[in-house]
C-alpha cells in the first residue's frame, strides 16, 4: 500500500475523533477508541536491520542506538536508555490524541534525547562553538523523520492505536500521530521549550511550532491558516512551513480550534464510506449517544 494511503487510514480516525468533539465535547479526543491486549501493547515491535536502530535488553532498561542521516548528509549516532517498566506503564495506560499531546510535552525520554543529541553534536563541534539554534533544530526533525513509518494495524494489531514517548522509542517508529507526538515532546522542553500543536489534515497530522519561536533562519516560513503555528513534518522530507495541500481540519494548541468545518464533515464522510473504518465510526456514533 502506497506511503500515502497509509497515512490516509492511519489518521482517518482523527477526523471522526473531530466530529464527534465538534458535537459533543471533547471527551472523544481525550480518550482512546481502541485499545490492544495488555501483553501484545507491551511487547516492543520487531525491528529491521533497515530501520538503523539496535535494541538490546540491558537488565531493566532497553538500549537503543539510533544512527540516522541529517539533512546536510551528515551521519549520526545516539545512544539511549529506557526502562521497561517505564516502556510497560506507557503500553497501558489510556490515551487519546489531545492527552497523548500533553503527555509528550512534558515526557522526561523525550528531553533526555535531546540532551543525548547535543552531545553528539559537542563530538563533531571541537572548537567549542555553541552549537547553533537552527543546526539544532534540524537535527532533531531529522532524527525523528528517520525513523521507520508503522502503521498501528501492522505493529500493535489494532487500526487505532496512540503510542507514548517511551513506546515510540522503544519501538523504533509509528505512525504520522506517534511521531509528530515524539517531535513535540523534544521540542516543548529545554533546550528549546518552543510553543507547540497539533494540526489535523484530511489523512494525515503534523507538528505546528510557534512562528516567533523559532530559529531567524526560518523566520518567513508560512504559517497555518489563521494562526501563529508553522507546520513541521515529522515524516516527510520537506522544508519547514511546506505541507501537501489538503485543507487544515483543526489546530490544538492551548485549546481546539477548528478550522475548516466543511473539510472536517467531508472527511468524515469519505470514512464512513469505507467498510474497513466502520468499527471506529461505530466507536464515535457510541461515544456520542452515551
Amino acid at each position: 500500500m502506497k506511503r500515502r494511503e497509509l497515512l490516509r487510514r492511519g489518521v482517518a480516525q482523527c477526523a471522526l475523533g473531530l466530529v464527534a468533539s465538534a458535537l459533543g465535547g471533547l471527551s472523544r479526543l481525550y480518550s482512546s477508541a481502541v485499545t490492544p491486549s495488555p501483553g501484545r501493547a507491551a511487547t516492543p515491535r520487531s525491528l529491521d536491520a533497515a530501520d538503523g536502530v539496535a535494541r538490546n535488553r540491558v537488565g531493566g532498561r532497553y538500549a537503543l542506538t539510533y544512527d540516522w542521516t541529517d539533512g546536510r548528509g551528515r551521519r549520526w549516532s545516539v545512544d539511549l536508555s529506557v526502562p521497561r517498566p517505564a516502556y510497560a506503564a506507557a503500553a497501558r495506560r489510556p490515551r487519546g490524541y489531545l492527552s497523548a499531546l500533553e503527555s509528550a510535552r512534558t515526557d522526561p525520554h523525550a528531553r533526555r534525547l535531546v540532551e543525548r543529541i547535543d552531545a553528539a553534536n559537542a563530538l563533531e563541534n571541537r572548537n567549542g562553538v555553541a552549537f547553533p539554534d537552527t543546526a539544532r533544530f534540524e537535527r532533531a526533525v531529522s532524527f525523528v523523520r528517520s525513523l521507520p513509518y508503522v502503521t498501528d494495524t501492522a505493529s500493535k494489531g489494532v487500526p487505532d492505536y496512540v503510542r507514548a514517548v517511551p513506546e515510540t522509542l522503544v519501538d523504533a517508529g509509528g505512525d504520522c500521530e506517534d511521531l509528530t507526538y515524539l517531535l513535540v515532546g523534544m521540542l516543548s522542553q529545554p533546550p528549546f521549550g518552543y510553543r507547540t500543536a497539533l494540526a489535523f489534515l484530511p489523512g494525515h497530522v503534523l507538528v505546528g511550532v510557534h512562528s516567533a519561536d523559532l530559529p531567524t533562519t526560518h523566520a518567513d516560513a508560512a504559517t497555518l491558516p489563521d494562526g501563529p503555528y508553522v507546520p513541521v513534518e515529522s515524516v516527510r522530507a520537506r522544508p519547514i512551513g511546506e505541507f501537501r495541500d489538503e485543507p487544515v481540519l483543526a489546530v490544538y494548541g492551548d485549546g481546539l480550534e477548528f478550522v475548516d468545518r466543511t473539510a472536517i464533515a467531508e472527511t468524515a464522510a469519505e470514512v464512513a464510506r469505507d467498510p474497513s473504518e466502520l468499527e471506529t465510526l461505530n466507536e464515535v456514533l457510541t461515544s456520542l449517544s452515551a
